[in-house]
């Protein structure tokens, strides 16, 4: 019953285009910290370079429960042991409020996002949107605007909705602002399945719910041995691509950044296949990665 609880309150959220506002910047006398916020559908702990810093909401913006500016790995641990917990990796920059948000959903069907803002040497306020999959629509105020990985300097400096969708996946809605000075990183996940179409899922030891025969069932997926780690490089773009095979030949499914680290997985004729999150890997070209 907790469960079919859960599942619904998912869909709903999502079918009636329920958003959260983040607003994305704050005024923090430390410029050395900056401010996190970590909400998800479930409650849960979170843990940040495997240090629990709270329970679902943590919302850490006034000094001095501010975070220090860095690379971190956070991790959500959902209270119900039979979901999958969240591994992502975050940037949290000084002054300004770095915004994580996980919809824990059976099987494929959860999604994310992650807001970062970053200062610009541009006055204009910018965005820079990107997902997995690649290849999203984006639409801005309900007008359609490019596909991920997208970029634009001509919003205003205000609130904004943004849609990010494709066939095949749950279209995710999220509010933001702009602002003057600095980019907004829109970095999202995008569920598989289209809302209405989810499967009604039962307890693991269970074989169906009210007499119904279940279409999948929940299980926690075990994480691959790691073979060391490696650490982004400088690229001429600011990010390096991640792609479904060991070849620029094979699709995007991600990007990194410079001076992030993930968990090796393999190694293949100079490339590595990293973990970006708990569902995702990928291969990075060794030319813009170091083992460490």
């Amino acid at each position: 019953m907790k469960r079919r609880l859960l599942l619904a309150l998912s869909i709903i959220l999502v079918a009636s285009g329920l958003f959260l506002l983040v607003r994305v910047i704050y005024s923090f006398k430390d410029v050395e910290k900056g401010g996190l916020q970590v909400t998800a559908n479930v409650k849960g702990r979170v843990l940040l370079d495997n240090k629990y810093i709270g329970d679902i909401p943590v919302r850490k913006i006034n000094q001095p429960d501010t975070v220090a500016v860095g690379n971190y790995e956070l991790r959500i641990e959902p209270d119900d042991k039979t979901l999958t917990a969240f591994t992502g990796r975050i940037r949290v920059n000084g002054g300004v409020l770095t915004a994580v948000d996980k919809t824990f959903l059976p099987g494929s069907l959860g999604s994310s996002y992650v807001l970062t803002l970053e200062k610009s040497s541009n006055p204009k306020p910018q965005i820079e949107i990107t997902s997995i999959p690649d290849g999203a629509l984006v639409t801005i105020d309900s007008v359609p605007l490019g596909a991920t990985p997208f970029m634009s300097d001509t919003l205003s400096a205000s609130e904004h909705e943004i849609e990010i969708q494709k066939e095949g996946f749950a279209k995710k809605t999220i509010r933001v602002r702009t602002v003057e000075n600095h980019i907004l990183v829109v970095s999202s996940s995008l569920g598989t399945g289209e809302i209405g179409t989810i499967p009604e899922v039962a307890p693991v030891g269970q074989s169906s719910i009210n007499g119904a025969t279940p279409s999948a069932t929940l299980s926690v997926t075990p994480t691959e041995t790691s073979k060391g780690r490696v650490t982004i490089l400088s690229t001429p773009n600011g990010f390096l691509r991640v792609r479904s095979g060991a070849g620029t030949s094979f699709s995007e499914v991600g990007r990194v950044k410079p001076d992030e680290t993930y968990d090796i997985l393999s190694e293949k004729s100079g490339w590595y296949e990293i973990q970006i999150d708990s569902s995702t890997t990928g291969w990075v070209t060794s030319q813009y990665a170091k083992k460490e």
